[in-house]
């Protein structure tokens, strides 16, 4: 009688999305913008870490992940924000 529940809570994100997993590029864009938690599959099948998530552009998204434009544009938006983050003055 195991009972599985997937409310864990969050993991805590590294500060530098780098370093963060498959998984956590999934949670957090799910967290930023829930409307984009639909794509996740993509993100997981074509295993997008963290590394690879800072090196997305609106080109790769729409020809390799199949997104259309409007997500696109929305990733591409949270993708600058964490450069600009994690270029902070």
């Amino acid at each position: 009688a195991s009972s599985t529940t997937d409310s864990r809570p969050p993991r805590k994100l590294s500060a530098d999305p780098n370093d963060w997993t498959i998984d956590d590029v999934v949670q957090y864009i799910s967290e930023v913008d829930s409307s984009l938690a639909t794509h996740s599959e993509a993100f997981r099948k074509h295993e997008i870490d963290g590394g690879a998530f800072m090196l997305l552009n609106s080109d790769m998204m729409m020809k390799y992940l199949g997104l259309k434009l409007g997500p696109v544009l929305k990733l591409s938006n949270i993708i600058e924000k964490l450069k600009g983050k994690k270029s902070s003055h």
